[in-house]
């Protein structure tokens, strides 16, 4: 603390209790001990009560405050220089003091006042740190993407490899395959994504069917002929486009409308599929190991583990050049998405509610499972364990002075007030 901002009101109401009881004593030209005030009671016998309890009250809270910090006039008695003296045991109570106040359940309870979802709206939108992380997207991590295109680090590919082994097999091992595909179908019917799924994928197939109609038409003519037997008589490339033609149609309407039979069916037998494969339908038990088979031996296969590290890193490559160019459609996806997601934060309640709780929970989550707090604690004590003992000593002092020095003056006042009341006490009685 700088020593200008420091009162010095505790020495003040010493300095004051001296001089008045001295002033009190000494003087000569104040008739004040026959000036009665009750029985046998003078005025000077008044002042003189409240200045000597006031000199000894100043007086104790002096000695009582020095003793915290240092020893009164250097001399050393067995209750004194307290802070120093206890400094490792002050240090040992520090992570019992904050863990006993900061719970998991305090941590969780505070940080569900937070406003995770505002806060996230907030660095979502325009203004907000994402072009920051587009800056980072576009340089940093482009420049790293772009390494595993061809004639990049080799190394670096292998190393890419590795790591795409370690995640399969992490995958085989943990991964509940039945349990996450079920959650998965459940929280997209929820969500309504399985209608936006099929309404994408319906559309998808009747563009790229009308952009290869002519192609589709000419393979499938003389397949269909050789497989319908003498019916095939029957069939041209006139019969196929027709019928290809019909096919782009019932996309369209599978798009359109919602009530459209074939999108029922789809939607029921996912529905119906994901209940099968929950943990507690016994009836879905041969699917759920069929499932599990096979997820775990598709990662098992060599062929699909060098497929699937050749998609990592053609992926990252073109990734890292889409990024890094100028026409590039990541990052104004990107900005939709941002967009999307925000207005979303701002609008809906219920989302927002869900946000903040998942937030809250896993941050506490995080905290309560990492040991954070003990960590946080543990590193405080070590830290004022190995401080100077005089540098300890006079931080503490620093932060506390002005409010010590209050609770002098207040021994002053209080213990002269007392002796008042004794004074007047014995009088009456």
């Amino acid at each position: 603390m700088d020593e200008r901002k420091r009162n010095r009101l505790g020495s003040a109401s010493l300095i004051g209790a001296v001089v008045g009881f001295l002033a009190l004593e000494l003087q000569p030209w104040l008739p004040l001990a026959s000036i009665g005030v009750v029985g046998p009671l003078s005025l000077k016998g008044l002042l003189e009560a409240f200045f000597e309890a006031s000199l000894a009250g100043a007086f104790a809270d002096w000695f009582a405050v020095s003793a915290l910090f240092k020893d009164p006039l250097g001399v050393r008695l067995p209750h004194t220089n307290i802070l120093a003296k206890n400094k490792d045991a002050i240090a040992a109570a520090v992570p019992r003091f904050l863990t006993g106040f900061v719970s998991g359940e305090a941590i969780a309870a505070e940080l569900g006042k937070f406003d995770f979802a505002a806060k996230a709206a907030e660095e979502l939108s325009e203004g907000g740190s994402r072009e920051d992380l587009h800056d980072f997207l576009g340089r940093r991590v482009a420049e790293l993407l772009m390494a595993y295109g061809p004639g990049g680090d080799e190394a670096r590919s292998a190393a890419l490899e590795r790591f795409v082994g370690r995640v399969l097999d992490f995958a085989s091992e943990r991964i509940d395959a039945p349990k996450e595909l079920s959650s998965l179908l459940a929280w997209a019917k929820r969500e309504g994504f399985d209608e936006r799924a099929i309404e994408g994928a319906a559309e998808y197939a009747r563009l790229e069917i009308g952009r290869n109609r002519s192609r589709l038409v000419a393979i499938l003519t003389p397949i269909v002929k050789r497989n319908a037997g003498w019916k095939g008589l029957f069939i041209n490339s006139g019969t196929i486009e027709g019928f290809v033609l019909g096919i782009e149609d019932e996309l369209a309407e599978l798009k359109a409308d919602k009530g459209n039979d074939l999108r029922r069916f789809v939607l029921s037998s996912l529905s119906t599929y994901a209940a099968r494969l929950e943990p507690r339908a016994a009836e879905g038990a041969v699917d759920r190991d069929k499932l599990v088979s096979s997820f775990r031996d598709a990662l098992a296969d060599s062929d699909f583990r060098a497929g699937f590290s050749r998609f990592a890193r053609e992926l990252a490559s073109r990734l890292g050049e889409d990024l890094s160019g100028e026409a590039g459609g990541f990052i104004p996806t990107l900005r939709r998405l941002e967009d999307a997601v925000a207005r979303r934060l701002r609008e809906d309640e219920e989302l927002r509610g869900r946000f903040n709780a998942a937030a809250a929970s896993l941050i506490s989550g995080v905290i309560e499972r990492g040991r954070i707090v003990e960590s946080v604690t543990e590193y405080l004590a070590g830290l004022l364990r190995a401080t100077d003992e005089r540098v300890f000593v006079d931080r503490i002092e620093e932060s506390v002075w002005n409010d010590l020095q209050y609770i002098r003056l207040n021994g002053a006042v209080v213990g002269g007030f007392v002796g008042l009341v004794i004074a007047l006490g014995k009088a009456l009685l």
